[in-house]
């Protein structure tokens, strides 16, 4: 039995991967697998919230539990002025728009900040939901950037514009 703390399964495959990277039919083909290898998956089933590991083993008689809860928040970058209006994590933002909850980017300017993979898939997101601008800023070099190095290709040619050795200080909104 997995339960899946999401109101989908495939955990962050299916939320933190955008389509354009793994398509969701084939996410759902492999989903499908697994079920039909005889795995239940219970979803908006949450640990801490709607069940503990002593409810798993004591009340509902599992013989093991694997903790498997993955990375599910972005890290914060301690900068005056992050909690402002328009300011989220990449994770929560990839998340957001796999749940069909995408902010309106249209005609509007975007930067991420960061050099992994996750900040390239929140860029290239930014560009699919029909921002103006994007942009990415890195406090290292290009040859610094843990992202894969295609997937930096891919989305240069796609408009996306980098910024290396540049690290933010502050966030200043302006409504």
């Amino acid at each position: 039995t997995v339960h899946e703390a999401l109101p989908v399964a495939g955990g962050m495959m299916a939320v933190g991967i955008p389509e354009y990277r793994l398509p969701k039919d084939i996410l759902n083909i492999e989903i499908d697998n697994i079920r039909r290898a005889g795995v239940e998956i219970k979803l908006n089933s949450c640990l801490g919230r709607d069940f503990s590991v002593n409810d798993l083993l004591e009340r509902d008689g599992y013989h093991a539990v694997v903790l498997a809860i993955g990375a599910q928040l972005s890290r914060s970058l301690h900068l005056p002025g992050e909690d402002c209006e328009g300011v989220m994590g990449g994770t929560e933002f990839l998340k957001d728009v796999a749940l069909g909850n995408a902010p309106d980017l249209s005609g509007k300017r975007v930067v991420v900040v960061g050099g992994g993979n996750t900040a390239i898939d929140a860029a290239r997101t930014a560009m699919r939901l029909g921002a103006s601008e994007v942009s990415l800023v890195y406090r290292r070099t290009r040859e610094e950037m843990p992202a894969q190095d295609i997937e930096v290709l891919e989305a240069e040619e796609e408009g996306l514009q980098l910024h290396f050795l540049v690290t933010p200080t502050r966030v200043i909104g302006n409504g």
